[in-house]
């Protein structure tokens, strides 16, 4: 059976918002304390058909947009932009996945899941936050699934017509057939620098303390 095409649409539609830090620096003042900031939270769908060709959607959220700050004084090279951004991807596009990296592991904090989907450039769709109370997670712009990743990447997965193999499988079976495709909406980039939300200590366990 030929795999069916599974859409993920990042959505303009607000539906919460998260703490972020700023990545990949977070500057920390001499008391040891770093800023958070509010960042809209987007619905998310997953789309496509059943094995009875009913239309189906699932949903799910991400921040669109976070916090990047690269110190211009010793700058990641892994990044070109220096300084503060807001950074995401803004304008409306529609992109035929052409890379997925099954094995990718967060870089800004510790997650038990694996896997992203590469939109364009280094601007990803990966594993996120446990919650939207969960705060502290950064990123360059990627849209961070809140919640359990693998359950995302299974709703991938049902939607596809292919029976074997794991999640990951069978999104690397989509992608290689250019058949898993994202769609974004265009939406506003908001301000993020100005919309600080609190300071928190580099010693404290991140935790369900949340700012809605």
């Amino acid at each position: 059976m030929s795999a069916r095409k599974v859409e993920i649409v990042v959505t303009s539609t607000v539906v919460g918002q998260y703490e972020a830090r700023s990545y990949p620096h977070t500057p920390v003042d001499s008391t040891g304390y770093y800023n958070l900031y509010r960042v809209p939270v987007y619905k998310i769908l997953v789309k496509g058909v059943d094995d009875v060709k009913q239309p189906q959607t699932k949903m799910f959220m991400a921040p669109r947009f976070m916090p990047y700050f690269n110190d211009p004084k010793n700058p990641d090279r892994g990044y070109k932009a220096k300084g503060w951004l807001n950074c995401g991807l803004s304008s409306a596009r529609t992109v035929a996945v052409t890379r997925y990296i099954q094995n990718y592991e967060m870089h800004n904090r510790i997650s038990a899941y694996r896997g992203a989907i590469v939109v364009h450039q280094t601007f990803y769709i990966h594993p996120g936050p446990a919650t939207v109370c969960d705060y502290g997670f950064g990123s360059a712009g990627c849209i961070e699934i809140i919640g359990n990743f693998d359950v995302f990447k299974e709703a991938i997965a049902s939607l596809s017509g292919i029976t074997s193999g794991t999640s990951g499988d069978v999104i690397q079976k989509l992608v290689n057939d250019r058949k898993l495709i994202v769609i974004i909406e265009t939406a506003p980039v908001p301000d993020i620098r100005n919309s600080f939300s609190r300071q928190v200590h580099g010693s404290q366990r991140f935790s369900g303390n949340c700012r809605q």
